[in-house]
């Protein structure tokens, strides 16, 4: 996940192409196959015991709080909005529990707060890359991001062995289980600004069966590099690409790695009229809030070249 060039490859179209796929899916998901359980390659092994030692959860740095997976992503069902798919770092506590953090006032949290007891969860690692773009979007609560990453490209799903969430039947690893309204210390990790997060009291999350691949490969992000900004940066440009198109011609954008693919973003338009530039600058920050610089060009610099838009 470390380059645009492989999610290009991925989903067989230009580098600067990949905004316009990820828009379209975005405005038009597909709800996706659903496979007999015995067609599934995540189930293909169902492991007699919960071990999570099984699974080689990294510990990345030397002050992470323990050995993480990184590259997971949580599905729930909220039971007003539907399915949610997001990803959320999970520390392994032992053998059979991990804690996640979920953010706040997000679809994870939101459906936990309503949850009486404990809310089912199926944990996803190693997915393809599409899978990833989808999960790391945020469209409106009641949009199935699974539904998003099937019109990105054919992604048939498959019903869990102990609950009713449907999980992507290309998973290497599947792990079922429920988010608990317990609360453990999680953290210091690094985070997308490499630099640390702080320790917080997080859910608990009970693991009861664990399903993979035959020879699984394990999947993992590096904490603040290229994977991680890639991951979170790129499925907010098309969120500007429409804000903008709003007050001017928008060509592309790109979230820049300088910023920590989050922070930072490069705005091209066709200029028709003298303050497109200011207008699409403005704009650039309502699509997507967290922006705090941005840089708007013409149709000749790269935009993916930070010495022809530093030159610009």
């Amino acid at each position: 996940c470390s380059d645009r060039r492989y999610f290009a490859l991925a989903l067989g179209c230009r580098v600067d192409e990949l905004i316009f796929r990820l828009a379209a899916a975005y405005a038009s998901p597909q709800a996706p196959a659903v496979l007999a359980r015995s067609a599934a390659p995540c189930q293909e092994v169902v492991m007699p015991e919960v071990d999570l030692l099984r699974i080689p959860f990294l510990t990345h740095y030397a002050g992470d709080a323990g050995p993480y997976a990184t590259a997971a992503i949580a599905i729930i069902n909220d039971p007003d909005t539907g399915p949610n798919v997001s990803f959320h770092r999970c520390l392994r506590l032992d053998r059979s529990r991990l804690a996640a953090r979920i953010v706040e006032r997000r679809g994870t949290d939101t459906a936990l707060k309503k949850a009486p007891s404990d809310l089912p969860v199926a944990i996803c690692i190693g997915l393809p890359l599409h899978v990833l773009l989808a999960a790391s979007m945020a469209p409106e609560p009641g949009v199935d991001e699974l539904a998003i990453a099937n019109a990105l490209a054919p992604s048939a799903v498959v019903k869990c062995l102990t609950n009713d969430l449907l999980v992507p039947a290309e998973a290497e690893f599947v792990l079922e289980g429920r988010i608990t309204h317990r609360t453990v210390a999680e953290g210091p990790f690094v985070d997308l600004t490499e630099t640390w997060d702080i320790v917080r009291q997080q859910p608990v999350i009970e693991i009861d069966r664990i399903t993979h691949r035959h020879n699984a490969i394990y999947h993992a992000l590096l904490p603040g590099l290229r994977e991680h900004k890639m991951l979170m940066g790129m499925p907010k440009e098309p969120t500007i690409l429409a804000a903008v198109n709003e007050v001017a011609r928008c060509v592309n954008v790109s979230i820049t790695p300088g910023g920590t693919s989050w922070l930072h973003a490069v705005v091209q338009i066709d200029k028709q009229y003298a303050d497109d530039g200011r207008r699409a600058a403005e704009a650039a920050f309502r699509g997507h809030p967290s922006l705090k610089h941005v840089v708007v060009v013409d149709t000749d610099i790269d935009l993916y070249d930070p010495h022809d838009v530093e030159w610009a």
